[in-house]
């Protein structure tokens, strides 16, 4: 059977899919790009917030829509979450089998099944099973590696312990050998993916295992190792003196601060202050190799007043972040945030989430002005024709998150390598620049 897979909302789905692809391999059957092509069209489903349980509804649909396509699977945390609905009366007809994550490896039976004509729920089958060898659908010099399923930190406006169940490490063994097989396929960076990467091995080990994943992923022949999703009060001086020390470690650390009032970070039922985010930042500018920043905020929580969103603008202000990434809060059924007082209404969220986006947008002007001129290594990610130049990312900015540098070169160019590029120019989150010669 030919088989599509529409993928959608973070890394760690991505990862899930590229390891369900990977079992269909097995099975037997081919994977086609184009849901034309498709006999089955997998949708990987995302229901973090309403917006991608809308998203989610419409990939079914679009897959649904067309002639070719005999089978849509849903897959992933829609049917996690919403699974008595899907199945009801006014569900979800347009699918033929619901399965999760846990269910993947068997998804060469559930191919079968719906052959016969049968409708299959596969949900909740225990542990989460990994492929010999998954499908990587980045290109092909970097790679997700999720390190744990599920969360125990419950955040007040977070749905996701109740979709994906508690936090779940994998051994290290276990990440090293598909890290291995990663790298027989070309890959050159490993992005290291959780729900809270920090509190990695925890569970398994009985205490903070991170810094031992890390040093056994420096041993192997990589050239960048990046992490996401770390939660500051866990970020350690440890793992910054590490990130700082070690060659193979991007200089890039990504901290989810959420926000900047204390007062909001308390009903977010975050453990940070604001003075532990500024102790925090303080220690990774003290390191000489300049870790980069990334953080994402929140605005429109609930109660959020006008001087708790003034005091976030004075934090990006005066913090200086190298990459923040923003959204409004969405009021997600079942977490306590739904059931709060003082929602925000819309038209206020929209509002500060264009005011904090143009104060961040200026901050990053300001910090790329003063690249202008310098030279900065950046691993090709490819081609842009329209454009006619290559591009990439540093390791102080992670591919598909942060700004994206462009640049032309006297000689090809080649898809994973590292090349010193002379920065000529900004347009809008962007690097443009040219391949220092080696005569320069």
């Amino acid at each position: 059977m030919k088989v599509g897979a529409i993928s959608l909302g973070c890394d760690k789905n991505r990862t899930d899919t590229e390891q369900l692809l990977g079992f269909v391999v097995r099975a037997g059957h081919s994977i086609v790009n184009r849901i034309e092509d498709a006999d089955a069209v997998i949708v990987n489903t995302c229901a973090f917030l309403q917006s991608a349980v809308t998203e989610s509804l419409d990939a079914v649909f679009e897959a649904r829509a067309c002639n070719t396509v005999k089978y849509v699977i849903v897959a992933g945390c829609l049917p996690l979450r919403y699974l008595d609905e899907l199945q009801g009366k006014d569900g979800l007809p347009e699918a033929d089998a619901f399965i999760d994550n846990t269910s993947y490896d068997r998804i060469g039976e559930v191919l079968e099944r719906l052959e016969k004509g049968e409708k299959v729920v596969m949900m909740r089958q225990g542990d989460e099973k990994r492929a010999e060898q998954r499908v990587i659908t980045t290109p092909y010099h970097y790679a997700y590696l999720k390190v744990a399923d599920g969360c125990d930190n419950r955040c007040t406006f977070c749905a996701i312990p109740s979709i994906r169940g508690a936090y779940k490490s994998r051994p290290i063994e276990e990440l090293v050998r598909e890290t291995e097989g990663l790298i027989e396929q070309g890959v050159k960076e490993v992005i290291l993916v959780a729900q809270d990467v920090t509190r990695y091995g925890e569970d398994l080990y009985g205490q903070p295992s991170l810094l031992e994943l890390l040093r056994a992923l420096a041993a192997l022949p990589l050239k960048w190792v990046r992490l996401l999703y770390c939660y500051p009060d866990r970020c350690s001086d440890e793992l910054i003196d590490f990130i700082d020390a070690e060659p193979k470690m991007a200089k890039y650390i990504d901290m989810p601060m959420q926000h900047a009032s204390d007062a909001v970070l308390k009903r977010m039922n975050r453990r940070d202050t604001v003075a532990t985010l500024k102790d925090r930042i303080a220690y990774i500018r003290s390191k000489p190799s300049r870790i980069a920043i990334r953080s994402t905020f929140m605005v429109g929580f609930p109660q959020e007043t006008d001087v708790d969103f003034s005091l976030l603008v004075d934090f990006l202000r005066s913090e200086r972040l190298d990459h923040v990434g923003f959204f409004a809060y969405s009021r997600e059924e079942g977490t306590p945030a739904a059931r709060m007082t003082g929602q925000i209404p819309y038209a206020v969220k929209r509002h500060r989430l264009a005011l904090a986006t143009a104060t961040q947008s200026a901050v990053m002007q300001q910090f790329d002005t003063q690249r202008v001129g310098a030279v900065v290594d950046v691993m090709m990610d490819g081609i842009d024709y329209d454009k006619e130049c290559f591009y990439g990312h540093t390791e102080r900015s992670a591919p598909e998150s942060d700004g994206v540098v462009y640049f032309t070169s006297a000689a090809p160019a080649l898809i994973g390598e590292i090349y010193p590029v002379r920065i000529k120019k900004r347009v809008k989150a962007d690097l443009y620049g040219s391949v220092v010669r080696s005569e320069e």
